[in-house]
């Protein structure tokens, strides 16, 4: 047995999708949890980048569709040195 607990909007919307497609929540979330555990393994060889957590924005904020954009792009840290040299981060 296992309780969550989800953001208003994530459940909101959780809700919702449940409704329009006559599923349950519990199927949903096992159904999607199970895909995520799937995807971890396939990417694990590889570098996973997680989502970001966009809960602190409205639903309609525009900011949204540019967030994540670059997933596979230089971090910061590589962005900075590139842009201020390697001992950018050095006392």
């Amino acid at each position: 047995m296992l309780s969550v607990r989800l953001p208003e909007a994530i459940e909101r919307e959780l809700n919702q999708y449940c409704a329009v497609r006559k599923l349950s929540k519990s199927h949903v979330v096992q159904e999607a949890l199970a895909e995520y555990l799937v995807a971890a393994k396939t990417s694990s060889h590889g570098k996973h980048v997680p989502e970001p957590d966009l809960s602190f924005l409205a639903a309609d904020d525009p900011i949204r569709k540019f967030i994540g954009i670059v997933k596979d792009g230089p971090s910061t840290d590589e962005w900075m040195a590139i842009t201020r040299g390697e001992d950018w981060n050095k006392p």
